[in-house]
């Protein structure tokens, strides 16, 4: 009897790391192929092609995007970036990394979030770096993981392009100050005319 319960015990237990190896592979591999979505949205945006990016998005895909504008489906994404290398110009270039997270898995659903390194180079030579937040929910649909829903958060206070609007403003307002001042100066300078004082007329019969 007692062998058979310690026969009974390594059986369960042999069992038990079996599944648990393979639930393990079973995660790195869903960790990988949620990677090659990263891999193919940097590539994406450096080369500018979003075709690279539709095997990984699903039909009714939506999500919030840096500038607070809503997308949905690859067209809407399409249509986004297009508005983006018009803000550049012609020759502006847009490179991004994602630095991700440790995804969550919850069966065929994965929350995926981490961070980003941007830089934006116009056809001006204006450089912006900046960083932001981001979330992406991905489902498994036939044994493809697809982005569902993502959402991109930045610093709304501090972002470089806030700093540019600010550091305009101050040399748009200064230069008024300093246009404003030398008007009222020159006006202050401007000595009032004075009439000259009527000539006395010599009453008549005098000389």
């Amino acid at each position: 009897m007692k062998t058979n319960k310690q026969l009974t015990v390594a059986v369960c237990s042999s069992l038990l790391f079996t599944l648990g190896a393979f639930g393990q592979d079973a995660d790195e591999a869903a960790h990988a192929a949620l990677h090659q979505i990263k891999a193919a949205y940097e590539e994406a945006i450096r080369s500018d092609d979003l075709s690279k990016i539709q095997p990984y998005v699903a039909a009714n895909a939506s999500g919030v995007m840096l500038t607070g504008e809503e997308v949905k489906g690859l067209d809407g994404l399409t249509a986004y970036w297009a508005k983006i290398k018009k803000l550049m110009g012609p020759k502006g270039r847009y490179e991004v990394t994602l630095n991700p997270n440790r995804s969550e898995l919850f069966g065929d659903l994965a929350l995926a979030h981490g961070s980003t390194e941007d830089v934006v180079r116009t056809d001006v030579g204006k450089v912006y770096r900046f960083s932001s937040l981001w979330t992406a929910v991905c489902r498994k649909e036939n044994g493809q993981w697809k982005v569902i829903r993502m959402q991109g958060t930045m610093d709304p206070l501090t972002n470089p392009f806030v700093n540019t609007r600010v550091q305009l403003a101050k040399v748009v307002y200064g230069a008024g100050g300093i246009a404003l001042g030398l008007a009222l100066g020159l006006v202050l300078r401007r000595k009032p005319r004075v009439a000259a004082p009527a000539q006395r007329q010599s009453p008549p019969g005098t000389s």
